[in-house]
């Protein structure tokens, strides 16, 4: 058992202090940017009932797409700064798209508490099980072939997926075509058909389709191989080393919630996590549990911003 699984299996209850024993006096609502099923999703309710036998009010996941998580969160961030609206999202709409737009809808730093970084979630390369590529080495060498002719499938601008697809552009020197998508059970099921030809998809949402055998997987998108798919290698260790792109999971409230409300979320959510079904469920859909403090996710999302605006500089991206 890891050092964070073992912390998170011992953490403590946290006992309220007197000015927040009340709270919540109504229904807390937990905003997920992405769509049901997506590692967001997934977390946020298995989290849910922990939390409302926890805070003794109903704990609700509600699910507000589009723009890459944007829309979502900038639902929280112009919320009240009372612990009730809450938003698990991803790094894509913390430290990437906000670095695409010019005129972002709020400040990740200024108008948001960070809670906790919950976890990690690796991606996996993917690809149709019909002919003809069954290896990375196949991909790159079609791309080459035919520069725009394979496409690769991702569920928005500054998504971990769709910097997979373009960090995979740059090292290996190829022109794959970029396919927005809305919806992820639509992006994989075209995938499945071969209306795209691969995706970067997060482990956790392509766990069940590997086991099942609906598609193939080619390569994780972490620096080191995942628990989960340990014969799948690495993109790294397949010709491209440094090649990196890892989604992460962060809890945020509204800047200006008070900090004794914002520990008690974060105990209690990593808590949460630390429960045995909890804990073995994220362990079997591939998630890399953190749980950390609101200050070492503000620490982790200022060292990322800029990491990832020069990222985006360098493969020319901008918000579509």
């Amino acid at each position: 058992m890891s050092p964070s699984r073992r912390a998170l299996l011992a953490a403590p209850a946290l006992i309220a202090t007197p000015a927040f024993a009340a709270w919540p006096e109504r229904p807390v609502t937990i905003i997920v940017p992405f769509g049901p099923g997506s590692s967001q999703d997934v977390l946020a309710r298995l989290m849910a009932p922990h939390l409302t036998r926890a805070w003794g009010q109903p704990v609700v996941v509600n699910n507000i797409v589009g723009a890459a998580g944007t829309i979502g969160v900038d639902r929280v961030a112009k919320s009240q700064p009372d612990g009730l609206t809450l938003t698990l999202t991803g790094d894509a709409s913390i430290v990437v798209r906000v670095s695409m737009n010019p005129r972002p809808p709020y400040d990740p730093v200024a108008d948001l508490a960070p809670i906790s970084q919950l976890g990690r979630t690796p991606n996996v390369l993917v690809v149709s099980n019909a002919p003809p590529y069954t290896t990375l080495a196949q991909v790159v060498a079609a791309a080459k072939a035919a520069p725009g002719a394979l496409s690769f499938a991702h569920i928005g601008a500054g998504t971990s997926q769709h910097i997979g697809g373009e960090l995979l552009n740059m090292l290996a020197g190829i022109e794959l075509n970029a396919v927005a998508y809305n919806d992820g059970g639509a992006q994989l099921q075209d995938v499945i058909a071969g209306r795209a030809t691969m995706t970067f998809a997060s482990v956790v949402t392509a766990l069940p389709r590997l086991r099942d055998g609906s598609f193939r997987a080619l390569g994780v998108s972490s620096p080191e191989r995942v628990p989960a798919l340990p014969d799948i290698p690495t993109i790294a260790e397949q010709g491209f080393p440094g090649f990196d792109a890892v989604a992460w999971l962060g809890l945020f409230a509204r800047a200006g919630t008070p900090p004794e409300l914002v520990a008690r979320i974060q105990r209690d959510c990593v808590a949460a996590m630390g429960q045995p079904d909890i804990a073995a469920r994220l362990t079997d859909l591939g998630v890399q549990v953190v749980g950390n403090t609101p200050a070492q996710l503000a620490a982790l999302i200022q060292t990322e911003i800029p990491r990832m605006a020069a990222v985006l500089q360098r493969a020319g991206l901008r918000a579509q």
